[in-house]
């Protein structure tokens, strides 16, 4: 924030901004649903993607109030609960929704836990996030709910959900199921397979982008009301389609994909089966948002002095994040789009007289070439088959900045 600011003034009143009473998270995010809604009602198919991220601001923040505790260890943050929309294509379209809150304790989990209601325990909070996301969002949306092996429990199973509304989730417990082999994960793995199919694994710290070579199992199930539930009696029988997914033959030294995953979308043909594969593959764009958080606006590198303070901090970053994050992708799914969606004339000109000083066409280059030009400012050397990635775009969007600052300046004087 201070590199973004023009100067100590401007500065000054952004934390200003912050520290006002008047201002909450929630305000800030409400602002910018409007935009994010009209995305997601253009669109056929929305994913809801949901998961949580710790920001973790050390062990040093003790004059920093309303930060809360992570399991045992002594560090200090803010536990984050957010549901990015993504199309059916895999286009980031913008959050939905955000909850933040913090632990109070430095306590494991007690015996009681279980026998909780989920209402008293932190994964209401998928519940709660699913009914916030889905208000606003047209009939004609097919709008499904996706999440990690965390949201594997029973309760957000048997969500009350509109006609156009689904789940798509990765399974973690072997539950018990109405077949012979009594239990969810031995009945799906001897079913026959179904298909083959090779998917685009997206490239990560540990490991650059490969395809990977899947089989496919499919079959229909229903799963029993878990017996130990504290609210059982309050639950039918579930019925849901199952799909595992396994990988043939990973790079030496991979773990291989395997894949539990529970939906209600219709499963009618070995087609939609795989459109639900490649659905939850796009659960990795909300840890890409996680990312461009943490790494590109650096979070929790911010020294506020409440938590209030770094949550409406957040909320503003949120924003931009998921700013960064469309501009990635699109360039990628749009890439022969004319560039002016995202830039201004000054912009782009300014672009192209840094990287082709001898071309004086009047036409604005494509999305894919300016977002190039972006990642180059900010240090892409890829070749010509590389994808840019978030951290070169966000060096280069702030360095584009400051040239197009410094260019109006020398014409001034």
């Amino acid at each position: 924030m201070p590199q973004a600011s023009q100067d100590r003034t401007e500065a000054q009143s952004i934390y200003r901004f912050w520290a006002n009473p008047q201002v909450s998270a929630k305000r800030i995010m409400a602002s910018q649903r409007g935009a994010v809604l009209g995305r997601v009602n253009r669109s056929d198919v929305v994913l809801a993607v949901q998961d949580t991220t710790d920001l973790n601001f050390g062990t040093h923040r003790k004059k920093t109030t309303g930060l809360g505790f992570f399991g045992r260890t002594v560090e200090q943050g803010i536990k984050v609960h957010s549901c990015l929309a993504v199309s059916g294509e895999g286009e980031p379209l913008g959050l939905l929704h955000q909850h933040t809150w913090s632990r109070r304790q430095r306590t494991g989990r007690r015996k009681t836990y279980k026998k909780k209601p989920t209402a008293q325990k932190e994964s209401q909070r998928w519940l709660d996030t699913a009914q916030a996301a889905a208000i606003g969002v047209n009939e004609t949306v097919t709008f499904v709910h996706v999440g990690d092996r965390e949201a594997d429990f029973y309760d957000f199973l048997a969500q009350s959900r509109q006609a156009h509304h689904h789940l798509l989730i990765r399974a973690v417990q072997n539950r018990c199921v109405r077949h012979e082999l009594g239990y969810l994960l031995p009945t799906i793995q001897q079913s026959p397979e179904l298909s083959r199919a090779t998917l685009s694994v997206q490239r990560r710290p540990d490991r650059p982008a490969y395809l990977a070579q899947l089989t496919l199992r499919a079959m229909r199930l229903t799963l029993e009301v878990p017996k130990q539930h504290p609210q059982a009696k309050q639950f039918q029988p579930l019925e849901i389609n199952v799909l595992w997914v396994q990988e043939i033959d990973p790079p030496t030294g991979q773990k291989p994909i395997t894949w539990l995953l529970l939906t209600t979308l219709a499963i009618e043909s070995v087609e939609a089966a795989w459109q639900c594969v490649r659905w939850y593959s796009y659960r990795w764009l909300i840890e890409r948002f996680h990312f461009t958080l943490k790494q590109g606006c650096q979070i929790q590198a911010l020294q506020l002095s409440s938590g209030t303070r770094l949550t409406n901090a957040l909320a503003t970053y949120s924003i931009v994040a998921t700013r960064i994050l469309w501009l990635t992708y699109q360039a990628r799914l749009q890439p022969e789009q004319s560039c002016e969606c995202i830039l201004s004339r000054a912009e782009w000109r300014l672009l192209r007289r840094k990287f082709e000083p001898k071309n004086r066409s009047q036409k604005p280059p494509t999305f894919a070439q300016a977002i190039r030009w972006i990642a180059r400012l900010g240090g892409f050397m890829g070749s010509q088959s590389d994808e840019p990635g978030l951290k070169t775009i966000w060096r280069g969007i702030s360095k584009l900045y400051d040239l197009l600052e410094g260019v109006q300046l020398a014409a001034k004087t």
